[in-house]
C-alpha cells in the first residue's frame, strides 16, 4: 500500500506546485502530498481537485496535509496529520474507513498514543531540514530505526532525505521515502525523483 516514494509539496520553490507534483509522478513518485500551511481551505481545496485531476492519468493518488475539513469534503483518497492535529482517533471517526490516514511520528514515546485506525506513519526528521521551519530535531538513521522496529506499522522516512539514504532507511525497516526539497529544489525534478526511486529499488 505504501509507495516507495512520497514527494511533498513545497510552496517556496521555484516551479508551480502542479509542476512539482507532476514531475515528481512522473519520476515514480506512488503519491503527491499537498502541504501549504497559508493557503485558506476554499484556495487549498481548489488547488487540491485540480492537482487530482492532473495527477490521476499518472496513476498517482493525492494525499492531504492536515486539512482534514477538506479532505472530508473532497472525499479525498488519504490525509496526513501531525501530533498537533488532533486526536487520531477522532479524525479516523471523521474522515470514515475508507481514507488513507497517516500520522508524524517524531520519538519513540508517541507510539504508545498511535491509536487503531491509522495506516501509516510519517518518521522523522531524519536529518535536519529547511523545507519544515517547525521541524522536530532531527533522529538520524538510528533514531528511525529504533521507531521502526517497535510497530507493525508502516514507516516512510521523512526530512533532508536523499538518494544516498535510501539504502539504509530500507536496512533501518523503512517502507518508503517522503522527500521535500530533493525533487522541489531539483534541477530536474523528474529525473530527481527517478533517482531517489532507482537508490530505493537497488538498496
Amino acid at each position: 500500500m505504501i509507495p516507495a516514494l512520497c514527494f511533498i509539496t513545497d510552496a517556496a520553490a521555484p516551479h508551480s506546485v502542479r509542476d512539482q507534483a507532476l514531475a515528481a509522478a512522473r519520476g515514480g513518485a506512488g503519491w503527491v502530498q499537498l502541504r501549504d500551511k497559508t493557503l485558506p481551505d476554499a484556495e487549498f481545496a481548489q488547488l487540491a481537485r485540480a492537482l487530482r485531476a492532473a495527477l490521476a492519468p499518472e496513476g498517482v493518488q493525492l494525499i492531504l496535509n492536515d486539512r482534514i475539513e477538506v479532505a472530508i469534503a473532497l472525499g479525498a483518497f488519504g490525509l496526513h496529520v501531525g501530533q498537533s492535529d488532533g486526536d487520531p482517533a477522532a479524525i479516523r471517526r471523521r474522515i470514515g474507513p475508507g481514507m488513507v490516514l497517516g500520522l508524524s511520528v517524531e520519538m519513540p514515546g508517541q507510539l504508545a498514543h498511535v491509536p487503531e485506525g491509522v495506516d501509516y506513519l510519517g518518521v522523522g526528521p531524519v536529518h535536519a531540514t529547511g523545507s519544515k521551519p517547525d521541524a522536530a530535531a532531527p533522529i538520524g538513521i538510528a533514531g528511525f530505526a529504533a521507531i521502526a522496529a517497535q510497530t507493525r506499522l508502516p514507516c516512510m522516512a521523512i526530512g533532508g532525505l536523499t538518494a544516498r539514504d535510501a539504502a539504509p532507511i530500507r536496512a533501518a525497516g523503512g517502507a518508503g521515502l517522503a522527500v521535500i526539497s530533493a525533487i522541489s529544489r531539483a534541477p530536474d525534478m523528474t529525473g530527481a525523483a527517478r533517482s531517489l526511486l532507482s537508490a530505493w529499488r537497488h538498496a
